[in-house]
Order: C-alpha cells, then sequence, then structure tokens
C-alpha cells in the first residue's frame, strides 16, 4: 500500500497560479517560501454578493516567512453551492499546509508555552498561566487589562471571527479574524488541543504539554 501523500501540486484554474506544497517549501508562482522559515498562516472563504443572496464564493490562503516575505494563494467560484470544484481545490491547498506548515506553528506555539513565552496574535496575548485582556471599567471608562487563567476561558467561532472571552465576566474579551489576523487559525486549533484531556489546566499549573 502506497503511504499518502500530502504533497500539493495544482494549477488553480480561475487564478491561473501554480501552486506546490511539499515538505521542503511552498511555491506560489515564482515565489518560493521554505517550510522551516514559516512564521504565520491566514486562511478563509467568504461569501460575496448581498446577505441574503451571496453570487460566489472567494479563497484566501496567505503565508508569512520570517524575513518578512508572503506568499498569497486566492481565487474564486462561479457561483454558491456545497462541495463546489473550488471547494475540493481548497481543501487539498489545506490538507498539504496543515502537513507541512500549520502542524508545526502549532507545535512551536506550545513549545513557546512551555517555555514561559508570551505569544501574541492580533490582539489576543496570552502565555502559560492564561490570556491577559482588555476590559472598560464602568467608572470613567477606562480601560484595563486582566490576566484571565486557561481554566476561565472561553472559546466559539462565528462568521470567520475567534472569540475569547472571560466565562465570568463578559467584558474581558478579545475577537480575532481567521481572514485578517496572522496565526488566528493556529491558536484556535491549539485552543481545540489544549481543552483536551485537561491539557490547559495542566499549562496553567506549569506542567510541561507534550505536542
Amino acid at each position: 500500500m502506497q503511504p499518502h501523500s500530502f504533497d500539493v501540486d495544482i494549477v488553480i484554474p480561475s487564478s491561473n497560479q501554480k501552486v506546490k506544497i511539499n515538505k521542503d517549501a511552498i511555491v506560489v508562482n515564482q515565489t518560493t517560501i521554505a517550510c522551516a522559515d514559516v512564521t504565520a498562516v491566514r486562511y478563509g472563504v467568504s461569501l460575496i454578493g448581498k446577505v441574503k443572496k451571496p453570487i460566489k464564493k472567494s479563497y484566501s490562503i496567505e503565508v508569512k516567512s520570517k524575513d518578512g516575505k508572503t506568499v498569497s494563494i486566492k481565487f474564486d467560484s462561479k457561483k454558491v453551492g456545497e462541495l463546489l470544484e473550488e471547494d475540493h481545490t481548497y481543501y487539498y491547498i489545506m490538507t498539504g499546509l496543515w502537513h507541512f506548515v500549520k502542524k508545526q506553528l502549532v507545535n512551536f506555539f506550545i513549545e513557546q508555552l512551555n517555555e514561559k513565552q508570551t505569544l501574541e496574535v492580533g490582539a489576543a496575548k496570552f502565555n502559560y498561566e492564561g490570556f491577559t485582556l482588555s476590559y472598560k471599567t464602568w467608572f470613567l471608562g477606562k480601560t484595563k487589562t486582566a490576566l484571565v487563567p486557561w481554566t476561565d476561558i472561553k472559546y466559539h467561532q462565528d462568521k470567520g471571527l475567534l472569540h475569547i472571552h472571560d466565562q465570568n465576566d463578559a467584558k474581558k474579551k478579545v475577537a480575532l479574524s481567521f481572514h485578517y489576523d496572522w496565526n488566528a487559525v493556529v491558536l484556535n486549533t491549539l485552543m481545540h488541543f489544549l481543552w483536551q484531556e485537561k491539557r490547559k489546566e495542566k499549562l496553567q499549573k506549569g506542567e510541561r504539554i507534550e505536542p
């Protein structure tokens, strides 16, 4: 039985972009970024047109390297529906991106938390203890920050946004865009991982989490 290949090699019909992804690099047309140099990703699918009557889907995948170089894969469908040819193209590319790039970014986040480092994704700031969340006080409306422990954090996704908040105080919150905030998708996957097998409780106590 042949081992499953996660390599991507495609010319996207609607945008004519040549995309290759393998264990070594991501290549879009003439631009190459080594997988080992990737520091951030962002991606998403948007509906274009009126809210109740969209006319097409727009797909976007972007990758950034440690020297600030970016590659961008963008294409549109001609209609709206489920399991379009473009959906298959998007998931084909995303499977390669997950295997060769995103997984290592999630593991990097875990290692940084194990080393008691502070990480920032968009407006979100967090470390092994929890999230530093902003909130406005009722008195004079001043903005303050508070460290909210992992065990008090709730999160959910809605319309392309990752919402993170204190389960005991809804004013303490932050929202990130999967489309626009670099590594919001990585943070989302990290949180899904930490919410299993009491990992966030162990992390909060300063115990090491294995990727």
